[in-house]
């Protein structure tokens, strides 16, 4: 009894059939577009995301590392909502002057990040630019990343 050619066989049969489920050779294959950067996070309608935002940590004259953020509001008046999207240049700037102030102000290199006083600042932030209480900051990531030592 000679197994070996038996289950070389399969082998190949099953190499070959993954190739074809792969490169869609199926006629009844959908392609789905990628899920957008909101959808990954919610499904909420007042979910508005934001790009990743990152800043230098300075300290005694010399960077010591990055903040990087990934964060969105959540607004439910569609107003306030609509006000957001047409001031989303303003609002991005404001946000990473915010993020410039925490990282050489208040973060102390080799710690945790105080996400309380780092929300409070977008949120300050975030009311000024848009001239109304509303929208509110939702942090999904906070990095810190520290620079190599050379």
């Amino acid at each position: 009894m000679r197994p070996r050619p038996f289950f070389a066989a399969i082998a190949i049969t099953a190499a070959l059939a993954g190739q074809a489920a792969a490169s869609g050779g199926g006629s009844s294959a959908q392609q789905q577009a990628p899920a957008s950067r909101q959808e990954r996070l919610t499904s909420a309608e007042s979910y508005v995301p934001l790009p990743t935002l990152s800043a230098g940590v300075l300290q005694r004259q010399a960077t010591r590392g990055t903040i990087v953020i990934d964060m969105g509001l959540d607004v439910p008046d569609a107003e306030l909502r609509r006000r957001v999207r047409l001031n989303e240049p303003r609002l991005r700037d404001a946000l990473r002057t915010a993020l410039a102030t925490y990282a050489s102000t208040y973060y102390r290199d080799r710690t945790a990040p105080d996400l309380n006083q780092l929300t409070r600042l977008l949120q300050l932030s975030t009311d000024r630019t848009l001239g109304a209480p509303g929208a509110r900051v939702l942090l999904a990531n906070v990095i810190y990343q520290r620079r190599a030592q050379s």
